[in-house]
């Protein structure tokens, strides 16, 4: 199945156990961005695991990163990306330097300016429910240069493909993936969220 860059698969809570069965299937079903946050049990364990046992077949992201040392650490187990949950131009300007790609939690106009000015590579906005689903649309006209824009908070699969209509891409979490679940219970959520896209 192609690739569908527009979806980043939020895998908050997943163990290093449970890992590698959940993104074998999410690879399965074209979604091949994942993230995996740093309040989730070992979770430089289950970064290794995955890069060991996929490769480069999967964008590996590491969320709710707030401090140097978090960012240190998603390096050392060999992330391509962070995220973070707010803005921490600092954090962004490390990041960069350390050659990772930069998605960096938003919410009001001055914030995403300062964002793009400290080289966020994605302003993503969060809680991206709590605004117009145009919100994008109304910021990217004073914008001095082009920048991607991610919805997460409040998307949900029968929703997406609303915010896509004005995002780049949307991050999925519990409606995706939910601690503890079966792997085919990720399989039916992905097939639903294929149909709620066609």
């Amino acid at each position: 199945m192609k690739d569908n860059p527009q979806i980043i698969a939020i895998l908050r809570g997943i163990t290093p156990d449970e890992v590698v069965p959940h993104i074998a299937c999410l690879l399965e079903n074209g979604i091949n961005r994942v993230e995996i946050t740093t309040n989730s049990p070992e979770w430089e364990a289950s970064l290794h695991r995955v890069r060991q046992h996929f490769g480069a077949d999967i964008q590996l992201g590491v969320g709710t990163v707030t401090s140097g040392d978090h960012l240190r650490r998603s390096v050392a187990a060999g992330a391509d990306f962070i995220l973070t949950p707010n803005l921490n131009p600092q954090l962004i300007t490390q990041a960069k330097e350390q050659g990772l790609f930069v998605c960096a939690g938003v919410f009001t106009p001055g914030e995403i300016f300062t964002a793009v000015d400290s080289g966020a590579d994605v302003v993503k906005i969060f809680p991206a429910c709590a605004l117009p689903r145009n919100y994008p649309q109304l910021i990217k006209g004073p914008l001095s240069q082009p920048v991607s824009f991610s919805a997460v908070g409040g998307v949900e699969i029968d929703n997406a493909a609303e915010f896509l209509h004005y995002y780049d891409s949307v991050g999925l979490g519990s409606a995706l993936y939910k601690p503890g679940q079966r792997v085919a219970d990720t399989a039916a959520r992905c097939e639903r969220l294929r149909q709620h896209r066609q």
